[in-house]
């Protein structure tokens, strides 16, 4: 019982105690960052893009760039007179406008969380009311639709369809054109607003105008579910 009872049998109980909470530390720090690795590996190239905006100036901080696929250091993106989006250094994402330092020349879309922006991407788009992405490729559950770029953006309840030819729905406008259609995306409604069909007068961005841009659809109208609301060719307006 003295023995048990022992200064030395209690320092040697509490060293024991102690290597055991630094080993089960080091453990679960392993775990976490397994895990971490595991959901990097396993995440997929769809984005769901919360906003759209055009950039007017860029700060990048000395240093910046991109470096397998993440930021070096922080970079801050003037996107209107009130605001300002950082991206801080870490952040996965990717640049493909050469003209980014310069003003008003591309256009940020960002997956966010709160402020916190978890991914970006910055593409070619001087300011407009709308800009030009890649082709509507797949409808998602509720107002969302995936590009070809994978992007996943909202669409508007009624999306415009520009072609000579004649489509019931998104859908099946979808079907008939897959990658080669482009989609318009409109930066006061973030929404997908139109769809046109390869050959039919698209350029690469929107540019900018003085008043409402118009198109004519050109066949029967239906709502995206295939639903005909009416026969006729209606002319459309974007609000700018």
């Amino acid at each position: 019982m003295r023995q048990f009872l022992s200064p030395r049998f209690w320092l040697t109980m509490g060293v024991l105690a102690g290597l055991a909470l630094l080993l089960l530390a080091f453990s679960h720090r392993g775990s976490v960052t397994d895990a971490a690795e595991v959901a990097i590996g396993d995440s997929t190239n769809e984005r769901q893009i919360d906003l759209v905006s055009w950039i007017f100036l860029a700060y990048p901080q000395p240093g910046f760039s991109i470096d397998r696929g993440v930021t070096t250091a922080d970079l801050s993106l003037q996107l209107d007179g009130t605001r300002t989006m950082v991206i801080k250094a870490g952040t996965p994402g990717e640049i493909d406008c050469p003209g980014l330092t310069k003003p008003a020349q591309c256009t940020v879309a960002a997956d966010l969380l709160g402020d916190a922006v978890l991914w970006f991407g910055i593409v070619p788009g001087k300011p407009g009311s709308t800009l030009v992405l890649p082709a509507v490729t797949e409808m998602m559950d509720g107002p969302w639709v995936r590009l070809a770029n994978d992007w996943v953006v909202r669409r508007a309840d009624r999306v415009e369809r520009s072609c000579p030819a004649d489509t019931s729905s998104l859908p099946d406008f979808i079907r008939t054109y897959g990658n080669t259609a482009t989609a318009t995306f409109n930066f006061e409604s973030q929404r997908v607003v139109r769809v046109t069909c390869p050959g039919d007068g698209v350029v690469d961005t929107v540019p900018i105008v003085s008043g409402p841009a118009t198109s004519v659809i050109i066949g029967t109208e239906t709502d995206d579910t295939g639903a005909v609301t009416t026969s006729a060719p209606a002319p459309s307006t974007i609000a700018p």
